[in-house]
């Protein structure tokens, strides 16, 4: 789960939006009309063509999206083949490891404040570009004179407390993990591991953790490299470049789903 950001080029963005929508409600209307699960597979797909037949005469491909005006951008940016993000496609998982999270933990403004972008905008949306790339500059001026440190938080699992009370047992613990011979970093009922990337710990902080209510955790400071993220907000500058280069930058928008 997590933020997923696509930039999308749109031939007219309200007919592709308005033949969309249109589909999509007359397939809502013909499957709450009906209980899925008591439909024999000869109904389903009676249905499913009906739905078909209506994205056609639309226009649009068999599941209701217009494929001929509107266009998804995700190219592989020629500087950094191997990252996850692309010209034209930027992700924040929700776990600590996001760059949204990374970022707001380093006291740096995240891809909402880059692309203004507020919890309430339509899911397409255009941001005003060129501002975008001043404050994409910014974030990255702001990141390569920050130190690569991390924070994570650990507490106890409320749906099944701990029964460990001193130093043997909590190792005992440690060495049955261990003998799982998982080389990977995970976290399970028994705690967090991590045998693939031990973390570099720096320093380790009493403190609370707003989870159904405060609770005790410890937050621990680690160091790493912001090597991969550096990139990746790159990549988003390197983006937001190509849509202003184009002589019909009017036509692209981002795709905000998250």
């Amino acid at each position: 789960m997590g933020l997923d950001i696509t930039l999308v080029r749109f031939e007219n963005f309200e007919e592709t939006l308005q033949k969309e929508n249109e589909h999509r409600q007359y397939a809502d209307k013909l499957w709450d009309e009906v209980d899925y699960d008591s439909l024999t597979d000869d109904q389903k797909n009676e249905i499913y063509n009906k739905t078909k037949k209506f994205a056609t005469d639309l226009g649009l491909d068999e599941w209701g999206s217009d494929k001929t005006n509107k266009i998804t951008i995700e190219e592989t940016h020629p500087n950094y083949s191997g990252h996850y993000f692309k010209i034209g496609y930027f992700r924040s998982s929700y776990n600590e490891s996001g760059i949204n999270n990374i970022l707001r933990n380093l006291g740096i403004p995240d891809l909402y404040y880059i692309f203004n972008r507020n919890k309430d905008d339509d899911n397409y949306f255009q941001p005003n570009w060129e501002d975008s790339l001043s404050r994409c500059i910014e974030v990255i001026d702001l990141f390569v004179k920050t130190k690569p440190y991390r924070v994570h938080h650990f507490s106890e699992n409320i749906f099944s407390p701990s029964t460990i009370t001193n130093e043997k047992e909590a190792l005992d613990v440690f060495l049955g993990e261990e003998q799982k011979n998982e080389r990977s970093n995970y976290g399970n009922i028994n705690g967090d591991f991590f045998f693939e990337e031990p973390l570099k710990v720096l320093g380790i902080i009493p403190g609370l953790k707003e989870l159904i209510g405060k609770r005790p955790c410890v937050y621990v400071i680690t160091e790493s490299d912001n090597t991969w993220y550096l990139y990746a907000l790159q990549i988003v500058k390197d983006t937001i470049q190509f849509v202003i280069d184009k002589e019909d930058t009017e036509k692209y928008y981002l795709s905000w789903c998250g």
